[in-house]
């Protein structure tokens, strides 16, 4: 089962969807709910619940996705299909749910977010399962992640930037941003697929059959180590989507600083974070890439709270704390994909199927499962703490516990799951060579 480094040029090619999904994820998380409740004038709390559905919904449908994508044949392999079926799909959803007519209520908010999620993951965990796919060996696989996460982040900052280029002066609206976004994703997202498609192999997989989701995930039941990091992930990302689900109100009412300076913001953030991938990949090769994700999550989850020791109006204090954000934003990104993937050599151990599109349906399953959770608790907490973002004088109180202290309580939860997690890179070796004395063994 032993594999060749994966050249770099198909590494590039299969790392470019993930920037225009980034520029995606990103107006999904910071933008989409705050301008449905302000621009569009609906309820603060009935978004959040919207989107907390929706969200849930996503989360459900993922495995299935994953199982019918394992269960794919063709000479096009079991990822590409998906990914040149479901791109259009994805495009035309991106911009009806992003850029909605005047004077929808709160049934458009919830067809749209249903629709658009389900061409989201038809893309996604596909995409995600071939990562996973073109290599077997623990360090590579980091390398893997490394240059799929480093193009995210990329998005990230070019997401933040393109608004900054097309509104040099004043103060944009949010819909206005949007626009932007959705017409990098219309343009991107289309090229950079058929360029993976073409450019980058299908990877690899052992042939263990069909098997139907139900009696795949039966199966799922004996790999431990999953179940135990899929719980350690959620918390990581529910502490996350807490936060998310807030940095813009955060900025606008805690900093007292505009829509503009969030986007700086963001964009010198994940400058800092592509410049310190490097750091990451390093420590995941010290200490291992489960020591990684602890070191990463609890420590970007204690800068937190210095957002109160900025002084309101203070641009430059306020960068300061995004800047050291962001030097461990990596560690969150890159190290659990590369972890699920070793999950899926230890499940064929135990009599699993070498099926990743179904563990990486079960890693966007929590993922998207903390961030619909995550705007469910955020946005009604808030309110329930006094905060109101249509009301200029507002108390902050609330809006600061909910953005900048819940999230710290919520990772710590996270850190002490994944302490000790038992698949390193020696116990992954010692897997991998029993897969492949079972492979080389005589039927009986």
């Amino acid at each position: 089962m032993s594999q060749s480094p994966t050249s770099t040029r198909s590494l590039i090619a299969y790392a470019g969807p993930s920037a225009p999904v980034a520029i995606l994820m990103m107006q999904l998380i910071v933008y989409l709910p705050p301008m449905y409740a302000q621009e569009l004038g609906l309820d603060l709390a009935s978004v959040g619940l919207v989107f907390f559905l929706a969200r849930a919904w996503d989360a459900v449908i993922d495995p299935l996705i994953g199982n019918l994508s394992d269960r794919t044949r063709g000479r096009w392999g079991r990822r590409k299909p998906w990914l040149l079926v479901g791109t259009p799909l994805l495009m035309a959803a991106t911009v009806a749910f992003c850029l909605p007519p005047a004077g929808i209520g709160i049934g458009y908010l919830a067809i749209m977010a249903f629709a658009f999620y389900v061409t989201l993951t038809i893309v996604q965990i596909p995409y995600l399962s071939w990562g996973a796919e073109l290599s077997r060996d623990y360090r590579e696989r980091t390398r893997i992640g490394g240059f799929r996460e480093g193009f995210l982040m990329g998005g990230v900052a070019l997401g933040a930037a393109l608004p900054l280029v097309f509104f040099s002066s004043g103060n944009p609206s949010l819909r206005e941003i949007l626009t932007v976004f959705v017409s990098a994703i219309v343009l991107l997202l289309p090229i950079t697929v058929i360029a993976a498609t073409l450019i980058t192999p299908q990877g690899s997989f052992v042939d263990t059959g069909k098997r139907g989701l139900l009696p795949a995930l039966v199966i799922l039941r004996r790999n431990k180590p999953l179940v135990r990091l899929l719980a350690g992930i959620f918390s990581f990302w529910l502490g996350g989507a807490v936060f998310n689900a807030m940095v813009l109100f955060m900025v606008q009412f805690t900093l007292q600083l505009p829509t503009s300076a969030f986007l700086w913001f963001v964009f010198i953030q994940y400058v800092v974070a592509i410049a310190c991938l490097p750091m990451a990949m390093w420590v995941a090769h010290q200490v291992g890439r489960h020591r990684g994700l602890i070191i990463g999550g609890i420590g970007f989850f204690a800068m937190l709270p210095l957002f109160l020791l900025v002084e309101p109006g203070s641009f430059w204090q306020a960068l300061l704390v995004f800047c050291l954000t962001g030097t461990l934003t990596s560690f969150i990104w890159v190290m659990p994909p590369a972890m699920i993937a070793d999950t899926v050599e230890y499940g064929m151990l135990k009599g699993g199927g070498d099926d990743a599109a179904l563990y990486m349906a079960l890693y966007m399953f929590m993922q998207k499962a903390a961030l619909a959770l995550g705007v469910g608790i955020a946005l009604p907490l808030a309110s329930q703490l006094g905060f109101d973002p249509t009301n200029p004088a507002t108390p902050i109180q609330g809006l600061n516990v909910t953005a900048l202290l819940v999230p710290g309580v919520i990772g710590i939860v996270g850190a002490l799951i994944m302490f000790n997690y038992p698949i390193d890179a020696r116990r992954h070796a010692i897997i991998r060579r029993w897969l492949a004395r079972r492979q080389l063994s005589p039927p009986v």
